[in-house]
């Protein structure tokens, strides 16, 4: 029930208006006798004559024109109109800042305020705003409210099958001659990290806009991609001719019909949503001299071969109808050529170490991060030359990311896991390079992604990343590409899978050679050539992966999965890796020590 207001009858005459249904001299209430919305409840009868005031029952606390006449200055109130007047009798009443039904306001005595005789029971205080009361139990600090292990207990409950693990610092993979390796950096030595770029183009070294791309930049993009691999397979695919007698090769669209044999050059793509398989290949041609057909290609003739969906494909085949390129031969690419850089280590100053750990860096319990404390205070004791981080740090899929149960926010989390590498390695002389990861919640989810912006002696470079050591070229991307890959391939050859991925990378000279990407990927096409190509074969590839670790060599080149640091609720591995000057034959893949350790 609203709050009853009492009006003086010189204001208003002594009544309410004509048009309420009453006069000015006396007013029989509405409703059969009873109170207006509950006739349930008689009202004694009494002539204004005798009462100087009208009781209104209206909240009008809520209406602007009744504050006067809350104050008790009556002549200060404006008239009111018909409208007016139905408003305020119509509005609910409220309870404690709650709406409620002026019938169910039972204990006030709406007798006593028209002047009958109450029932005794006092009426409850109206407040207009909800009552302050306070909580049970004791109020949390503002820092104890923003610390992880005293808002949200799970996030510092530590892991049990971590620590109860017995394998820590086991060698489960080498490569290399491990009777010519020391693990021990030369403190003395300060080898030099530079970072390198793609073609003429510098390194990612900022973030970048993305999501402006035009709706023509995918096909251009794509286009010129296959028009550069098929210039370097040029002396793979095309017959030269003799001198004198008939000119060059050259390439023919995809869907020229001819039964003779052609040399074609096009990307692989999937006839349907669904994934590649042997009878739903088809073959898009570049977009130069209106060659954008698509056509299927007949692999019934083919020996052996391995393809997935946006791989740049040589093809020697016919196409009698036009509509499908029966193929003959298959060339999956072209190596990019040997860095060009002169190797400088020498043995005055003894091989480089370098150490690589890839995230998650913690158990899906916690966000303590004990495999990371670990696996820094086995780095403090035997220092290398160089320690090299891969992303996540954060990862978007965690448990306590994902259920939003985090006591602090994503950048004290990332903050605190920086602060533990830099408290713990700070007596040593080792170089920290951070690798981002599109899956880290502290950095864009685009690929590629663009370096960490943090201080500290970090050297942050992107995903992926090409770094020189003392004349090593190195590759890195936190991207799961082997996974990636290994989803959507289909192969009819016999032969190890992990070699057959790794050897896409190369022969494909992207990091990332898959289109459409993985359903996990954001992939800015113009960024995509520029940062993501392989201007020449990297001496060392590391590239971890949710597949089993392994170091090999592949095409001349060093490649390396030192998996992830965390695994779920237990310990993974990481990679110590040893780079010697070369040999007499001065292939640096004989001169690469790896070993894969438990952490």
């Amino acid at each position: 029930m609203g709050r009853v207001v009492r009006v003086a009858s010189s204001r208003w005459g002594g009544g309410f208006p004509d048009w309420m249904g009453g006069s000015r001299g006396s007013r029989q209430p509405r409703g059969g006798g009873g109170v207006e919305g509950n006739p349930r409840r008689p009202v004694k009868q009494q002539s204004h004559a005798s009462s100087p005031h009208v009781a209104i029952a209206a909240p009008c606390s809520l209406w602007p024109p009744l504050l006067p006449l809350l104050a008790g200055d009556g002549a200060s109130a404006p008239p009111l109109g018909r409208e007016e007047w139905r408003v305020c009798l119509c509005m609910p009443s409220l309870d404690n800042g709650c709406l409620s039904r002026p019938e169910d306001d039972d204990d006030e005595d709406i007798l006593e305020a028209y002047g009958g005789s109450g029932s005794g029971i006092k009426a409850p205080k109206q407040t207009l705003t909800p009552k302050n009361e306070k909580p049970n139990g004791k109020v949390r600090s503002i820092s104890a409210q923003f610390h992880s292990a005293t808002l949200s207990p799970t996030v510092a409950s530590p892991s049990l099958k971590y620590s109860s693990r017995t394998n820590s610092g086991t060698v489960v993979v080498q490569y290399g001659a491990p009777d010519n390796t020391t693990w021990t950096a030369n403190p003395d030595f300060h080898p030099e990290v530079k970072l390198v770029g793609c073609f003429d183009e510098p390194p990612l070294t900022k973030a970048y806009n993305f999501m402006y791309e035009r709706p023509g930049t995918t096909g251009e993009v794509l286009s010129d991609m296959t028009l550069s691999l098929a210039e370097e397979m040029q002396d793979i695919m095309l017959k030269k001719g003799k001198q004198g007698e008939e000119e060059e090769e050259e390439y023919s669209s995809v869907n020229t019909m001819t039964s003779e044999a052609i040399s074609t050059v096009g990307r692989v793509c999937c006839d349907c949503s669904s994934h590649l398989n042997a009878a739903s290949v088809l073959v898009e041609g570049c977009m130069e001299d209106n060659k954008s057909s698509v056509v299927q290609l007949d692999l019934s003739q083919v020996k052996g071969f391995s393809l997935f969906p946006g791989q740049i494909m040589g093809i020697r085949g016919s196409n009698p109808t036009g509509n499908k390129l029966l193929a003959q031969e298959l060339v999956d690419g072209k190596l990019p050529p040997e860095p060009t850089s002169p190797i400088t280590i020498s043995t005055s100053t003894g091989p480089v170490q370098l150490v690589v750990a890839s995230g998650p860096f913690t158990t899906s319990s916690n966000l303590l991060y004990e495999p990371l404390t670990d696996f820094l205070t086995a780095v403090r004791n035997n220092p290398p030359h160089v320690l090299v981080l891969l992303g996540p740090f954060l990862d978007a899929g965690h448990p306590l990311v994902v259920g939003n149960d985090l006591g602090e926010t994503h950048d004290a989390v990332f903050n605190r896991c920086l602060r533990i590498i830099s408290t713990t390695l700070e007596s040593t002389p080792t170089q920290v390079i951070l690798v981002p990861s599109s899956r880290d919640v502290c950095s864009p989810m685009v690929y590629p992604t663009p370096p960490y912006d943090v201080a500290g002696n970090f050297t942050c470079v992107s995903d992926p990343a090409l770094v020189n050591i003392e004349g090593v070229v190195v590759a890195l991307t936190a991207t799961d590409v082997l996974f990636h890959l290994g989803k959507e391939e289909i192969s009819s050859a016999s032969q190890d899978r992990l070699v057959r991925l790794t050897r896409h990378i190369l022969k494909q000279r992207s990091l990332y050679p898959l289109y459409p990407p993985h359903e996990s990927m954001c992939v800015v096409m113009e960024q995509l050539e520029n940062y993501v190509h392989l201007p020449y074969k990297p001496h060392l590839l590391v590239i971890p992966s949710d597949l089993r670790y392994f170091a090999k060599e592949v095409e001349g080149c060093v490649v390396v999965n030192p998996e992830h640091l965390a695994k779920g609720l237990i310990g993974g591995t990481y990679a110590r890796i040893e780079l010697h000057p070369p040999s007499n034959d001065k292939r640096m893949v004989n001169s690469i020590n790896v070993n894969v350790l438990k952490v």
